[in-house]
């Protein structure tokens, strides 16, 4: 028996590992109460991922551990130890969630990478996203509730369905029969991507049709707003102040919004667009959109283009000219003085968000270079834009 614990925020993870019986449940409660003791205040989780067998001897321990924390809960348990928490009522006064399917993802066809996790194409009817957290429980249960509403809101959108542990990490499944992303489209045929804009700017519409109420998702305007707060001691104060007015200006917009749209999360089944990696669900106006699609398409490249040979399998040429060929059409203009208009709107928020990025991610060896062209690009988009509304 092996009791480790790891901590993430307001929750103590203990872990179980092996078995516990009369041999050693009095060593087991002597630890766990002592790993309480040096976390106070923190809820307790037990992991039960590891956990073997229990007799009534360790099954008294937890409802000790209860009595001091009721609600106390017990994840990841394997089916037969699932059995005997069952039999003996436990499944009545605790929560106790049963460990989810393992899978493997060695060998399989990777599809795309964003933010959160990677995809990868488990079989001819599923695919399996892989999220880089090993504590993405929470965020995986808040994406299948925004996919769920965003299919309820009629946008055309596949619903992973079922959760499995992958490694020490989580995934999640989705069927997806024969489908192919519009990214795989432009890799295919990078100099004929007429096909790839038309899938990727109908699913734009169809989702900017869609209005949701207050609170369903979360505000872009308000987030923001965090932004420009976040990245104010970094640029001057007439900029800070400026770039506030502008966003405060915009009007409050109930359009749904995906928040990450870019072409690794369309998928094509069947001739028809699906809208997969739905955890950045949110509602706005359509600037805030077009400004995470520039980040997506020029932004996170502009300073080194391997990222998007990288990111997406398609040079940053080619994104570049999806982007201009995706907003012309969306906008329904062919008008350069328009188009440009818009698209540095869209700039200045994206500039604005890959600037609290780089500032985080100070880790990163290039940070430096970012930091410094965003607050450029900042500076003279500053001087010519006086609204984001379009």
């Amino acid at each position: 028996m092996d009791i480790t614990y790891r901590t993430d925020k307001d929750i103590l993870y203990i872990a179980i590992n092996g078995r516990i019986d009369a041999s050693n449940a009095a060593t087991a409660e002597e630890k766990i109460f002592n790993i309480k003791l040096d976390n106070p205040g923190k809820h307790t989780v037990l992991d039960a991922d590891k956990l073997e067998y229990i007799s009534s001897a360790g099954l008294r321990v937890i409802l000790k551990l209860r009595k001091e924390e009721p609600k106390l809960a017990i994840i990841n348990v394997p089916s037969d130890v699932y059995e005997v928490f069952d039999m003996t009522g436990f499944t009545d006064m605790i929560t106790v969630e049963k460990a989810y399917q393992r899978m493997s993802v060695d060998g399989c066809e990777f599809i795309a990478k964003g933010a959160n996790g990677a995809v990868y194409r488990y079989d001819d009817e599923t695919i399996v996203k892989i999220y880089f957290s090993k504590d993405a429980l929470p965020e995986i249960k808040q994406e299948r509730e925004n996919a769920r509403k965003a299919f309820v809101l009629g946008v055309n959108t596949a619903i992973p369905y079922g959760i499995v542990r992958v490694n020490d990490g989580y995934g999640t499944v989705t069927e997806l029969l024969n489908a192919v992303s519009v990214t795989k489209l432009i890799r295919n045929d990078p100099d004929n991507i007429s096909e790839a804009v038309k899938y990727y700017t109908d699913m734009l519409k169809d989702i900017h049709s869609i209005t949701v109420e207050d609170g369903e998702v979360p505000d872009m305007k308000e987030i923001a707003l965090d932004w420009v707060d976040f990245i104010s001691a970094h640029i001057p104060e007439h900029q800070r102040k400026k770039l506030r007015d502008l966003i405060e200006a915009v009007p409050k917009q109930n359009t749904l919004l995906h928040g990450d749209y870019h072409t690794n999360n369309i998928m094509i089944q069947n001739g028809e667009p699906l809208l997969i990696d739905m955890d950045t669900l949110c509602m706005g106006h359509p600037v805030f959109e077009l400004g995470s699609m520039f980040n997506a398409f020029v932004g996170y490249s502009e300073l080194n283009h391997q990222n998007m040979i990288d990111f997406f399998g398609y040079s940053f040429e080619t994104a570049g000219r999806f982007l201009d060929m995706s907003l012309k059409t969306y906008l329904g203009t062919d008008d350069e003085k328009v188009y440009q208009s818009v698209l540095e709107k869209a700039m200045v928020i994206g500039y604005t968000r890959m600037l609290r990025r780089a500032i985080r991610r100070t880790e990163d060896a290039d940070s430096p270079a970012k930091i410094a062209r965003c607050k450029e690009m900042l500076g003279i988009l500053l001087d010519k834009v006086d609204t984001l509304v379009f």
